[in-house]
Protein backbone atom coordinates (compact mmCIF):
# COMPACT_ATOMS: atom_id res chain seq x y z
CA UNK A 1 0.00 0.00 0.00
CA UNK A 2 2.76 2.49 0.97
CA UNK A 3 4.43 1.52 -2.73
CA UNK A 4 1.04 2.49 -4.37
CA UNK A 5 0.71 5.85 -2.34
CA UNK A 6 4.26 6.75 -3.58
CA UNK A 7 3.97 6.09 -7.36
CA UNK A 8 0.78 7.86 -7.27
CA UNK A 9 2.39 10.59 -5.55
CA UNK A 10 5.50 10.86 -7.83
CA UNK A 11 3.00 10.55 -10.62
CA UNK A 12 1.15 13.67 -9.44
CA UNK A 13 3.92 15.71 -9.26
CA UNK A 14 4.67 14.82 -12.82
CA UNK A 15 1.28 15.76 -14.17
CA UNK A 16 0.81 18.42 -12.18
CA UNK A 17 3.38 21.16 -13.95
CA UNK A 18 2.73 19.42 -17.46
CA UNK A 19 -1.14 20.46 -17.39
CA UNK A 20 -0.11 24.04 -15.84
CA UNK A 21 2.06 24.54 -18.78
CA UNK A 22 -0.04 22.59 -20.52
CA UNK A 23 -1.34 25.70 -23.33
CA UNK A 24 2.02 26.75 -23.58
CA UNK A 25 4.05 26.24 -26.22
CA UNK A 26 3.58 25.93 -30.27
CA UNK A 27 0.64 25.38 -31.62
CA UNK A 28 -0.44 24.92 -35.45
CA UNK A 29 -3.74 26.73 -36.50
CA UNK A 30 -6.45 25.05 -37.77
CA UNK A 31 -5.42 25.53 -41.55
CA UNK A 32 -1.72 25.13 -41.21
CA UNK A 33 -0.69 28.89 -42.53
CA UNK A 34 0.54 29.64 -39.09
CA UNK A 35 2.37 28.58 -35.64
CA UNK A 36 1.12 30.69 -32.33
CA UNK A 37 3.49 30.54 -29.59
CA UNK A 38 1.10 30.15 -26.18
CA UNK A 39 3.21 32.37 -23.24
CA UNK A 40 2.30 33.98 -20.31
CA UNK A 41 1.29 37.79 -20.82
CA UNK A 42 3.57 40.55 -18.83
CA UNK A 43 0.23 41.05 -16.37
CA UNK A 44 0.01 37.19 -15.41
CA UNK A 45 -2.52 35.99 -18.01
CA UNK A 46 -2.17 33.89 -21.41
CA UNK A 47 -0.83 35.21 -24.90
CA UNK A 48 -0.26 34.07 -27.98
CA UNK A 49 2.40 36.12 -30.94
CA UNK A 50 2.30 34.55 -34.49
CA UNK A 51 5.39 33.10 -34.61
CA UNK A 52 5.69 31.22 -38.17
CA UNK A 53 3.87 31.28 -41.70
CA UNK A 54 3.78 30.14 -44.28
CA UNK A 55 4.88 31.51 -47.51
CA UNK A 56 1.47 31.18 -49.09
CA UNK A 57 -0.09 32.72 -46.46
CA UNK A 58 -0.61 36.78 -46.34
CA UNK A 59 2.24 38.50 -44.77
CA UNK A 60 0.46 42.06 -43.14
CA UNK A 61 -2.34 42.65 -41.30
CA UNK A 62 -4.10 43.78 -44.26
CA UNK A 63 -7.74 43.30 -43.43
CA UNK A 64 -6.93 45.49 -39.61
CA UNK A 65 -9.42 48.21 -39.42
CA UNK A 66 -7.37 51.08 -38.73
CA UNK A 67 -5.85 52.19 -41.61
CA UNK A 68 -2.71 53.08 -40.12
CA UNK A 69 -1.99 49.34 -39.19
CA UNK A 70 -2.73 47.46 -42.43
CA UNK A 71 0.67 47.18 -43.33
CA UNK A 72 1.88 46.13 -40.05
CA UNK A 73 3.43 42.47 -40.68
CA UNK A 74 1.57 39.83 -39.41
CA UNK A 75 4.85 37.78 -38.07
CA UNK A 76 5.25 38.44 -34.01
CA UNK A 77 1.67 39.86 -34.30
CA UNK A 78 -0.26 39.29 -30.91
CA UNK A 79 -3.56 37.57 -31.63
CA UNK A 80 -4.17 35.74 -28.13
CA UNK A 81 -4.47 38.07 -25.01
CA UNK A 82 -6.18 38.22 -21.69
CA UNK A 83 -6.89 34.34 -20.98
CA UNK A 84 -7.33 33.68 -17.36
CA UNK A 85 -7.20 29.93 -15.76
CA UNK A 86 -10.37 28.58 -15.42
CA UNK A 87 -9.79 25.23 -14.58
CA UNK A 88 -6.90 22.83 -15.05
CA UNK A 89 -6.71 22.21 -18.34
CA UNK A 90 -9.09 25.38 -19.14
CA UNK A 91 -8.67 28.93 -19.97
CA UNK A 92 -11.58 32.24 -20.22
CA UNK A 93 -11.84 35.71 -20.55
CA UNK A 94 -9.57 36.10 -23.15
CA UNK A 95 -9.69 37.51 -26.97
CA UNK A 96 -8.45 36.64 -30.32
CA UNK A 97 -7.75 38.25 -33.10
CA UNK A 98 -8.38 37.12 -36.51
CA UNK A 99 -6.06 38.93 -39.84
CA UNK A 100 -8.53 37.35 -41.96
CA UNK A 101 -11.16 40.03 -41.17
CA UNK A 102 -9.55 42.27 -39.35
CA UNK A 103 -12.38 41.56 -36.24
CA UNK A 104 -11.28 40.48 -32.49
CA UNK A 105 -13.42 38.42 -30.45
CA UNK A 106 -13.98 36.83 -27.36
CA UNK A 107 -12.15 33.51 -26.50
CA UNK A 108 -11.59 30.56 -24.50
CA UNK A 109 -9.14 27.84 -24.69
CA UNK A 110 -8.70 24.19 -23.32
CA UNK A 111 -7.02 21.47 -23.91
CA UNK A 112 -8.66 17.81 -25.55
CA UNK A 113 -7.39 14.63 -24.23
CA UNK A 114 -5.56 13.82 -27.24
CA UNK A 115 -3.26 16.93 -26.49
CA UNK A 116 -4.92 19.40 -29.31
CA UNK A 117 -5.86 22.93 -28.28
CA UNK A 118 -9.58 23.86 -28.55
CA UNK A 119 -9.97 27.43 -29.29
CA UNK A 120 -13.58 29.47 -29.21
CA UNK A 121 -14.20 32.50 -30.74
CA UNK A 122 -17.29 34.79 -30.17
CA UNK A 123 -19.67 37.24 -30.43
CA UNK A 124 -20.54 37.79 -26.79
CA UNK A 125 -22.26 34.80 -26.42
CA UNK A 126 -20.13 31.68 -26.99
CA UNK A 127 -22.77 29.55 -29.16
CA UNK A 128 -22.55 32.12 -31.55
CA UNK A 129 -19.24 31.59 -32.89
CA UNK A 130 -16.37 29.55 -34.23
CA UNK A 131 -13.98 26.74 -32.48
CA UNK A 132 -10.66 25.69 -34.08
CA UNK A 133 -8.54 22.62 -32.87
CA UNK A 134 -4.77 23.49 -32.82
CA UNK A 135 -2.34 20.88 -32.75
CA UNK A 136 1.20 21.03 -31.16
CA UNK A 137 4.20 22.15 -33.26
CA UNK A 138 7.60 20.76 -33.17
CA UNK A 139 9.89 23.96 -32.79
CA UNK A 140 12.52 22.25 -34.79
CA UNK A 141 9.83 22.21 -37.84
CA UNK A 142 8.52 25.67 -37.24
CA UNK A 143 11.83 28.26 -37.38
CA UNK A 144 10.65 31.69 -35.51
CA UNK A 145 9.68 34.29 -38.37
CA UNK A 146 11.80 37.42 -38.32
CA UNK A 147 9.66 39.68 -40.46
CA UNK A 148 7.44 39.37 -43.75
CA UNK A 149 8.03 37.21 -46.68
CA UNK A 150 7.03 39.55 -49.05
CA UNK A 151 6.77 42.93 -50.46
CA UNK A 152 3.20 45.08 -48.79
CA UNK A 153 0.51 44.58 -51.59
CA UNK A 154 -1.64 48.06 -50.91
CA UNK A 155 -4.40 45.98 -53.34
CA UNK A 156 -5.22 43.85 -50.50
CA UNK A 157 -6.05 46.03 -47.93
CA UNK A 158 -9.42 46.32 -46.91
CA UNK A 159 -11.74 49.30 -48.08
CA UNK A 160 -14.35 50.60 -45.46
CA UNK A 161 -13.96 50.40 -41.30
CA UNK A 162 -11.55 52.35 -38.59
CA UNK A 163 -10.98 50.09 -35.73
CA UNK A 164 -7.01 48.97 -33.96
CA UNK A 165 -6.01 45.72 -32.82
CA UNK A 166 -7.99 44.87 -29.72
CA UNK A 167 -5.45 42.01 -28.39
CA UNK A 168 -3.75 43.43 -25.64
CA UNK A 169 -1.97 42.10 -22.38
Amino acid sequence: MRYGLLIAAVFAGFSAPAMAAGVEGLWLVENGKAVVAVAPCSNGSMCGDIHWLRADAKQYDYQNENPELRDTPLCGLRILGGFTKAGPDAWEGGTIYKADDGDTYHAEMSLNHDGTLRLRGHIGVSFIGKTQTWTPADPARYEKCTGPAGAFDPALQRKDKSRANGVND
